[in-house]
């Protein structure tokens, strides 16, 4: 069971990307210190790792109580949109690839970052 887990898995990576690569960055180049949504740009030595911010698909993190209905990357102050035509992003405070339909809590209304900006 966990082949085909891991086989699932490897079926949503983009192309000539491993699982360690998917998860542990370095992500493409266009990524590296591009800006979020809102402008915050990427400190490459200062990001966290997916399994320290509870990083997980929006749904699930739903579906557990951690987030609310329409809580996810894809609308987080700190994700910085596909570049390359893939479907991953990144994350300005999180390494690796990024799915716009996942979560972790550092998630950050644009909202939210807009008022503390001010």
């Amino acid at each position: 069971m966990a082949e085909e887990e891991e086989e699932d898995h490897e079926e949503e990576l983009p192309e000539g990307v491993s699982a360690e690569e998917f998860e542990h960055g370095p992500v493409p180049e266009p990524y590296r210190t591009a800006p979020s949504q809102a402008g915050e740009r990427r400190e490459l030595d200062r990001l966290a790792r997916k399994e320290d911010v509870a990083f997980q698909e929006a749904e699930a993190a739903v579906e557990s109580g951690a987030a609310e209905p329409g809580q996810d990357c894809g609308n987080c102050a700190e994700y910085i949109p596909d570049r390359n035509g893939d479907g991953f992003g990144a994350c300005a405070k999180v390494e690796g690839y990024v799915d716009p339909a996942d979560w972790c809590v550092l998630w950050e209304s644009m909202e939210e970052h807009e008022s503390e900006e001010r």
